[in-house]
């Protein structure tokens, strides 16, 4: 039986059906709306061009899911609002009994509380090795293997926030079977897609699943990619059995979006959608994201080549993709590189590489290298 089979539609919403049916009245008004859109409310589940446009970016399209209408797509205040959405549905979800999510570690600090926000258990497994600065990946297949049918497995699918290191294809392939098998259920959360490697390839994760024949619940963000950080612009995709059942979820969440915030967000989608339903301009965005990439890795290859001489590994720089690296620092470093030197990163190493540059690099490693040499002073 499929997660959401006993999903039924959700409770009428006059408002909602109202708008609709004045939106499709009018031909000229559609087309004075695209001349002059103005600041009226936007549909509760968001602008369909936009949901079809996301959708597409994040599965391809051609994707099976899509074409055949067994997507749920709903519009959400950024990705925090995507991942805080599912957390909701997946809890009031009638399965036989409740699921616990698993979330390995270090991760994302917004997952343990909005899950529990939720009321969803939460387990933790070490998902990152700072020692060898590699994936657990035998760890993460252990906790899959060991988990009860219906458990939730949250996956970054490309720059892992906060240690930028990836599971490779293959390892998604053998996770994937290994999801599989164990019949659990895959949550991905993607905010950075197109900063690690290309669009396509770094929704690798999510397309094979999606091949697979996964339910899932795929989590977008348009902050980074688009630099929409403050329109709070992002999307919920829910990946279903049949078209019915897609229907059922989508109306679900069309109530859970009206009860919590009423209607979408309006300015962020719009730009999205003008740029990515235009061949043109989506190339263009396609370049930049190219530019941006091009960049980190730079700054990557700058940085290591600034710190490498010196004792300590510092391969985790140029391993990893997309912003964040962590690097192999104490607490007591990183905050003596805060106190002394106004380089400001948490106590988990975890720096951001699109705050790098030419002008700044320099500076950077010779304060690391600073706080090292005060370390190895201190133990002598």
């Amino acid at each position: 039986m499929g997660m959401f089979e006993n999903v039924l539609p959700g409770p009428k919403d006059p408002m909602f059906d109202l708008k609709k049916q004045a939106d499709n009245d009018k031909s000229a008004k559609r087309t004075l709306f695209e001349k002059n859109p103005g600041h009226d409310y936007e549909s509760t589940t968001g602008n369909p061009e936009f949901l079809k446009s996301a959708a597409a970016i994040m599965f391809g399209d051609t994707c099976e899911a899509l074409t055949s209408g067994r997507v749920a797509s709903v519009q959400t205040i950024s990705g925090t609002g995507a991942n805080h959405l599912a957390a909701v549905f997946l809890a009031r979800c009638e399965t036989s009994s409740s699921p616990k999510v698993y979330i390995g570690t270090p991760t994302w600090g917004n997952y343990e509380p909005l899950c529990s926000l939720a009321g969803l258990e939460v387990v933790k497994f070490p998902y990152y090795d700072p020692k060898s600065a590699t994936v657990n990946f035998p760890i993460l297949l252990e906790r899959v293997l060991q988990a009860s049918p219906g458990s939730i497995f949250i996956l970054q699918p490309c720059c892992h926030n906060p240690v930028g290191m990836d599971l490779s294809q293959s390892q998604w392939n053998m996770l994937a079977d290994a999801m599989k098998e164990a019949h659990v259920f895959p949550w991905f959360d993607i905010a950075y897609q197109g900063l690690g490697d290309s669009l396509r390839e770094d929704a690798y994760a999510v397309r094979h699943f999606a091949e697979l024949g996964f339910e899932m619940a795929v989590c977008q963000s348009f902050s980074k990619n688009f630099g929409l950080y403050g329109e709070r612009c992002g999307a919920l995709h829910v990946v279903c059995k049949s078209d019915t059942t897609a229907a059922n979820v989508y109306d679900q969440l069309r109530c859970l979006i009206r009860w919590e915030i009423s209607s979408s967000p309006l300015y962020g989608s719009r730009i999205v959608t003008s740029i990515i339903s235009d061949t043109q301009l989506k190339q263009h965005w396609s370049d930049e994201l190219s530019i941006m990439r091009d960049r980190l890795r730079s700054n990557r290859l700058e940085l290591h080549e600034a710190l490498k001489s010196n004792p300590g590994s510092w391969d985790v720089i140029i391993k990893t993709k997309g912003l964040f690296c962590c690097l192999p620092l104490s607490p007591r470093q990183c905050q003596q590189l805060r106190d002394e030197h106004h380089i400001y990163l948490p106590d988990n190493g975890r720096i951001n590489i699109s705050g790098l540059n030419s002008s700044n690099i320099n500076r950077v490693a010779s304060a690391i290298v600073a706080v090292m040499q005060d370390s190895n002073q201190a133990h002598l």
